[in-house]
């Protein structure tokens, strides 16, 4: 009987020796990512009111007007246009014939506003990376300089900004 045992454990430890040690295999796959760009606008200011003549003799400068964040993973160019070549009359009495040039937009800290118009203007370039990346939040100024040469009343004219790809 002895025998037997022996026998019977030789051939189950044979058995173990038999089995891989280990497995070796390869997987492979494709991931494809698409070039995304995101820009998100934070109006800081509401209605802009001319309430004395020096406002019209040196029109209103709104400082930090918007801040603007970008997200990107392509270095990125944004710029900006107006919407139409005059100010919408949004009340009786107001001209129809305001230019969109009486606006001027500028990125904060810097000293020449661009004085809109419908070609598109480069307000600022910037790097891949998030929001918080340098460079890709900042905030805009306006000014607002119609002189005595229009009616009073309200007006509204759309800015258009467009991100696009370097």
């Amino acid at each position: 009987m002895k025998y037997i045992y022996i026998a019977i454990l030789c051939f189950l430890s044979a058995s173990v020796y038999a089995q891989p040690k280990s497995f070796n295999g390869n997987a492979s796959g494709t991931i494809s990512v698409f070039s995304v760009m995101s820009l998100n606008f934070t109006n800081l200011t509401g209605v802009v009111s001319f309430n004395t003549p020096d406002d019209y003799f040196s029109g209103i400068t709104l400082n930090n007007a918007a801040t603007i964040a970008v997200k990107s993973n392509v270095n990125w160019q944004l710029s900006v246009s107006a919407q139409s070549a005059f100010f919408m009359p949004m009340s009786q009495g107001a001209s129809s014939d305001m230019p969109s040039t009486v606006l001027g937009i500028r990125r904060n800290g810097n000293t020449t506003f661009l004085q809109m118009n419908t070609s598109s203007q480069t307000l600022k370039t910037g790097n891949k990376g998030a929001a918080t990346a340098t460079g890709n939040t900042f905030d805009i100024d306006t000014r607002i300089n119609p002189g005595f040469g229009y009616s009073g009343g309200s007006y509204n004219i759309g800015v258009l900004f467009t991100l696009s790809q370097q």
